[in-house]
């Protein structure tokens, strides 16, 4: 038997290894300049910028991604006029989903038929490279949530924001306008911005003729009825609860609504999708380990996250954690419903390999048993 002062010396070394990380070092105000697992609550100033009315907080950028895929939000009022200038990136994937609010966005590729959609809470607008988009904020409380692949595109905003910081966190910065003046950078400003892979289309005339949200009229659904992913290289909209959606029943019930699969992603390598989970007891939760990058956004409920050896967070609306690859993490809700939105910096996320091991399912909703 070990002598008394001895075995408290074992305990001691043992309490020392189980506490090496805390909750205090899991939160973070601004995404790292390298990737670690973290977690930023909603409306923290991460890398906060502002252009014009608009304010831009980036929750992952490409050094805390390796350069995996930028998060960013942006905050703003109704406007009366374009958020920026039509444009294109040659090398970045855009994407757009509504957290709250209304904006309208608009996109067309080559010489195709312009789109144009009304995206309210849920929906999602797919920017593939090459295409001439821009948007409008409509909503006097609107956020709208950017995924970009590959990350780094936030330098963009760097070069042209004022750097934001507030001690109450407000969603952004309350003042007059008069709503007529674009919130982004002049024609000649645009024109000047290709070093970030911003290509002016200034010859681009955003279309007005929108019926019940969506333009052309005849030849799409919008929450009407059921939207499929689009072709490769092609821009597309998905409303919410309108898009495929698969069935997990391994670990509880989970739903996951596809946005991005490595079809549309082809050669970026990433995925997007959202995630419905329903109540799961910590126990129950598998452990994830993925050869990329990975982060959820809370859209709705609570997610319980435990990443490598910190404690367990517990994420609300808007909070976002990032996992680096090769990381180990779990995740689960202990409420009825909660749904996030999941950005893979891979094709083999935790998105597809839910629905590899579940089959297709037709409502948003679990089952009742």
């Amino acid at each position: 038997m070990l002598p008394s002062s001895l075995l408290l010396l074992v305990s001691l070394g043992a309490g020392l290894v189980q506490s090496k990380h805390t909750l205090d070092d899991l939160y973070l105000e601004n995404a790292p300049s390298s990737p670690r697992p973290y977690v930023i609550p909603h409306y923290a100033n991460s890398h906060a910028v502002t252009i014009g009315s608009q304010l831009y907080r980036f929750t992952v950028t490409g050094p805390s991604s390796g350069h995996a895929f930028t998060l960013m939000s942006t905050n703003a009022p109704a406007s009366g006029s374009l958020g920026v200038l039509p444009h294109i990136h040659r090398a970045h994937y855009e994407n757009f989903f509504a957290f709250k609010g209304r904006f309208q966005l608009w996109a067309q590729k080559d010489k195709k038929e312009q789109q144009a959609r009304l995206l309210t809470q849920g929906d999602y607008g797919s920017v593939v490279r090459n295409t001439t988009h821009t948007f409008q904020i409509l909503d006097p409380d609107t956020e709208m949530v950017g995924v970009i692949v590959p990350g780094g595109f936030e330098d963009l905003f760097y070069n042209l924001g004022t750097n934001y910081t507030s001690r109450t966190d407000t969603p952004y910065v309350p003042k007059a306008t008069n709503g007529s003046a674009a919130t982004g950078p002049s024609g000649s400003g645009i024109s000047s911005l290709q070093k970030f892979d911003v290509y002016a289309q200034l010859d681009f005339q955003p279309r007005r003729d929108l019926v019940n949200g969506t333009a052309p009229v005849f030849s799409s659904e919008w929450h009407t009825d059921a939207n499929t992913l689009g072709a490769p290289g092609e821009p597309y909209f998905v409303a919410n609860g309108y898009g495929p959606k698969y069935l997990n029943s391994q670990h509880g019930y989970q739903i996951v609504q596809p946005l991005v699969t490595p079809k549309q992603a082809q050669d970026t390598n990433y995925t997007l999708s959202t995630i419905s989970i329903s109540r799961q007891t910590k126990t129950h939760a598998p452990s994830w380990t993925l050869a990329g990058a990975a982060a959820f956004e809370v859209l709705e409920g609570v997610l319980s996250i435990q990443i490598d050896d910190y404690p367990v967070a517990r994420l609300n609306m808007g909070d976002v954690a990032f996992i680096p690859a090769r990381v180990p993490f779990s995740y689960y809700s202990e409420v009825a419903f909660t749904k996030v939105l999941y950005v893979s910096g891979g094709t083999k996320g935790v998105d597809q390999q839910l629905v590899q091991r579940g089959k297709s399912w037709d409502f948003v909703t679990f089952p009742t048993s």
